[in-house]
């Protein structure tokens, strides 16, 4: 059987590498392979400056960095001047049509967790990626598959209500802007929870904010986005066996939230803890674009 030329070469460097590949490699490789962007190829190499693929990055990274042969002028107008680069595929526009999100859209992300200030001395934990992509839309639902690392893919369902659920990481409404048209400034209201951390020993409540737009840069580009925080507080939900005891078991995070419309999704989350050293959730952590590619 003869395989197509971008897998056989791929499955060529693979054979003869001397290094081993990760499933987390192997997934952020493919989902930048095509792209035409050099933000894209550069976070490869500066997530696997030694990867299998690094060869291949870096060629294509040049090529693309090269300038191209200036046209002869045929005419006396004005040359018009080339449109901005995207990092990968997007919609043009904004429309109820497409701001949807279609069964095959994707989004890479890299989940980290910063070192603050509080926690030297902590152990170090190594960033994962996270590979999200759309498997149906109808009925008022978004249904996508969530692989880590290249791990099998788990599945979840997202609607327009205002939530905290597991995702990798207790996010919020990651698809929101794909719903509904945020106001520029103001509540969001309550906010459901779907965190199993919020539950048993622990009670929660949240509510959300819009505070207007930003300009975010994630690994993936800059963009205008609409801004969101989402306040999160946790209490012991008995009497506990005694106030010390009580008074440990209360805090609360700020987790904020950068939404691209024309993306159709969340492009990063930021998690902080603003009070209180037992959270029922995890609570420090960054989570930004890498790729994607939307219809």
């Amino acid at each position: 059987m003869k395989l197509p030329g971008t897998l056989a070469f791929t499955l060529l460097l693979i054979a003869g590498s001397p290094h081993a590949q990760s499933p987390g490699e192997i997934t952020f490789w493919e989902s930048v392979r095509d792209s035409r962007n050099p933000t894209e190829l550069q976070a490869y190499l500066d997530h696997y400056p030694n990867g299998t693929f690094a060869v291949l990055a870096k060629a294509r990274l040049a090529a693309l960095q090269r300038p191209a042969p200036a046209a002869p002028a045929t005419t006396r107008q004005a040359a018009k001047p080339a449109p901005a680069a995207v990092a990968s595929f997007a919609p043009s526009a904004v429309t109820s049509e497409t701001r949807m999100p279609q069964a095959g859209d994707a989004w890479t992300y890299q989940l980290s967790y910063p070192r603050l200030r509080g926690q030297w001395g902590q152990r170090a934990r190594p960033p994962s990626t996270h590979v999200v992509k759309v498997s149906q839309v109808g009925g008022g639902k978004i249904v996508d598959q969530l692989s880590i690392d290249g791990g099998t893919p788990s599945e979840s369902t997202h609607s327009r209500e205002n939530y905290l659920a597991p995702q990798g990481a207790p996010v919020f409404s990651p698809y929101l802007v794909a719903f509904r048209d945020l106001p520029q400034r103001g509540s969001l209201g309550r906010v459901a929870i779907l965190e199993p951390g919020c539950s048993g020993r622990y009670a929660c409540d949240a509510s959300a904010r819009v505070l207007g737009q930003e300009s975010v840069q994630v690994p993936a580009g800059t963009f205008t986005a609409v801004k969101v925080a989402v306040s999160h507080e946790w209490r012991p939900s008995g009497s506990g066996s005694g106030a010390a005891a009580i008074a440990g078991f209360m805090g609360g995070r700020t987790l904020t939230v950068w939404y691209v419309p024309e993306l159709k999704r969340a492009v990063k989350m930021e998690s902080r803890v603003t009070v209180g050293d037992a959270p029922p959730v995890e609570s420090d952590f960054d989570l930004e674009l890498v790729g994607y590619q939307v219809k």
